[in-house]
């Protein structure tokens, strides 16, 4: 006998779009945010009957951002279980045997930004993969199991040598060894399927995690060389237009790296020299170009193509020429690190062609050093030499993108849209194998970040009264800091010299400090501060009205606190 077809889907009283699905069809699970402490007990008590069923109806995630559904982490006092039932597809969809049942389970999978796959979080032999794509053959596959042995246990068919053969066959396919993440699935139990007359599951949606993958994080889509948004982000020399030197001919001088952060229309402000300081932090911090890795290599090979015109000085008639990348790595020292350039490094650039003049300054002493000569003006580049350059910029940039982010996270990706989909899988009966039973995907959702507000109220941190003195007695130190000789010279010193940032050795070099205090006293003190910063700053952001809601009630166990007759 061939066995019934097994449905999975929310139930019916508590999804509304349930009702209107044919009864042949699949469902999504139902997603439940609940902000009470006892959330599974009070779900699992409303399952028994059709009008507790109904009423947690009221309970299903609802919240918005741009359309997309948002669900809120458990920091946020906000959690979502999702409910499912298994029927058979006969009439009257009557529900499962349980003991058919072998287990359950969810995984939850990440959209991509293009919205064309989904993808899954993976293991394989003993490594977080991460995120990987999952392949259209896959998602078409409604028997498709997410751990591999029970995948390549359906392969092994026949004789044990042909089965043998077959699974080491099928291992072999690529992403045969993934394993995706299962978040449990829970059956009801028995008195609560009993009551309900159906076979209920539920499990928690996760929206947060500590999982780290092996590989770092990607840079994100959308961000690459031949995107508008990368090319805009250059400067516009980068992006192959010309540009003028600020004093050209003239020796590179320290003092352009404070003039450079001059806003435009103030006073001093040389928007030549604020447009190369951008460049050249462009060129060292975000895409790292001096450094010695081999994407950097590829810029400063890149930037070596580029030929800078020198000013003809006094008594020249023959044309000089610098490249980009030597005359941009001398210039690093100078105008990035603040410090001026060493004998050895002087001898170096200008074996490589680099001319040095001697820069003076009237505030510095000594009055006079050798700095790099700037360049009459940095040359347009055809098409071809520029897509290269972009082509070696992004490949950097992706590079150090890796290596700031680190290891990507599950939930680490803002804005990123998820969708959850749940399985079980039926024990052999009727002479068939074990057979995995596939629910529909959930609605997107996104995932709020901890700091946004979920509509949970506050958590209140009563403060002690700073003005009762009997009070503040019973505050005795509950923590303490160690501190060394030098930073407590520093603290004890004038308030005058600390905010001058003076400060003398300690006489006592040998001697460490340890100072306790009461974190009941360090929470006012914070409190204050924070409302003078609050308040400072609500003068640029105007925030007051949203972050910071202050309303009276009476003093408990205080008396009336009135001034009656």
């Amino acid at each position: 006998m061939k066995p019934h077809t097994i449905l999975l889907r929310a139930p019916g009283e508590i999804d509304p779009a349930s009702r209107s699905r044919a009864a042949s069809t699949a469902g999504a699970p139902a997603i439940l945010q609940r902000s009470d402490d006892d959330f599974v007990d009070a779900v699992l008590e409303d399952l028994r009957s059709g009008a507790g069923r109904a009423g947690l109806a009221a309970s299903l995630a609802t919240t918005r951002a741009d359309g997309v559904l948002k669900l809120f982490q458990p920091v946020q006092r906000q959690f979502h279980v999702a409910l499912l039932e298994a029927v058979c597809d006969a009439p009257g969809a009557p529900r499962i045997d349980p003991a058919r049942i072998e287990s359950a389970g969810m995984v939850l999978r990440r959209i991509r930004p293009s919205g064309t796959a989904r993808e899954g979080w993976m293991r394989a032999t003993g490594r977080l993969r991460g995120w990987v794509a999952i392949d259209a053959e896959t998602e078409r596959n409604d028997r498709h199991d997410p751990l591999p042995a029970n995948r390549l246990a359906r392969k092994a068919v026949g004789p044990p040598a042909l089965a043998r053969e077959l699974a080491t066959f099928a291992a072999r396919a690529p992403g045969a060894l993934l394993a995706e993440h299962v978040i449990p699935l829970f059956l009801a139990p028995p008195d609560v399927c009993a009551d309900a007359g159906k076979t209920l599951y539920y499990g928690i949606v996760p929206t947060t995690s500590s999982d780290l993958s092996e590989a770092p994080g990607e840079m994100p889509e959308g961000f690459g060389a031949g995107s508008a948004a990368f090319r805009d982000h250059l400067v516009a020399p980068l992006a192959g237009a010309a540009m003028s030197l600020p004093g050209a001919g003239s020796p590179v001088m320290q003092s352009w790296r404070d003039h450079a952060d001059i806003p435009p229309g103030t006073p001093g402000h040389d928007p030549l020299v604020s447009k190369f300081m951008l460049m050249l932090r462009q060129l060292a911090i975000e895409f790292d170009a001096f450094g010695e890795s081999a994407v950097s290599r590829a810029v400063s090979a890149e930037l070596e193509t580029i030929v800078l015109p020198m000013v003809l000085q006094p008594g020249e008639a023959i044309p000089r020429t610098v490249t980009a990348g030597t005359f941009l790595r001398a210039c690093v020292p100078l105008l990035l690190e603040r410090r001026r350039l060493e004998e050895e490094e002087i001898a170096a650039y200008q074996d490589a062609g680099i001319p040095m003049l001697l820069a003076s300054d009237p505030t510095q002493t000594p009055q006079s050093w050798p700095a790099p000569e700037m360049p009459a003006s940095w040359p347009a580049r055809d098409a071809a030499a520029t897509a290269r350059l972009l082509a070696a910029l992004s490949a950097a940039l992706g590079e150090r993108f890796k290596t700031v982010k680190g290891r990507a996270g599950r939930f680490d990706v803002a804005g990123a849209r998820y969708q959850i989909r749940a399985f079980l899988r039926v024990k052999p009966e009727c002479g068939c194998p074990t057979r995995t039973i596939w629910s529909d995907y959930s609605e997107p959702f996104t995932i709020a970040p901890w700091y946004e507000g979920s509509g949970a109220p506050p958590v209140q941190v009563p403060l002690p009264d700073a003005t009762d003195r009997n009070l503040l007695k019973s505050l005795k130190p509950n923590v303490a800091f160690v501190v060394p000789p030098a930073l407590n010279n520093l603290l004890a010193g004038s308030a005058d010299d600390l905010a001058k940032g003076k400060g003398e050795a300690s006489s006592t070099p040998d001697l460490q400090w340890i100072c306790a205090f009461s974190i009941p006293i360090i929470t006012i003190c914070a409190f204050i501060v924070l409302n003078i910063f609050l308040s400072l700053f609500d003068l640029i952001f105007r925030w007051l009205l949203f972050v910071k809601i202050c309303i009276p009630f009476p003093k408990i166990g205080g008396g009336n606190g009135g001034g009656g007759s």
